[in-house]
């Protein structure tokens, strides 16, 4: 059974929403606040891919 979405967003709107943010940020933030929030916006990337690898892995072992 597929999961529906519920991110209903297109990856070019995705795109255009993150450099959207990054120019945002970048006019309102010094060098060293942007530093901070470009390790905590990698931090979480990292972690939904740990979560999502670990849903794949547990999915595969349901079957």
């Amino acid at each position: 059974m597929e999961e529906k979405s519920k991110l209903d967003i297109s990856g070019a709107e995705l795109v255009s929403l993150a450099s959207a943010l990054a120019i945002c940020f970048a006019q309102k933030y010094e060098k060293g606040d942007l530093k901070r929030l470009r390790m905590f916006f990698s931090s979480v990337a990292s972690n939904i891919a740990i979560i999502e690898i670990e849903g794949l892995t547990r999915k595969k072992e349901n079957y």
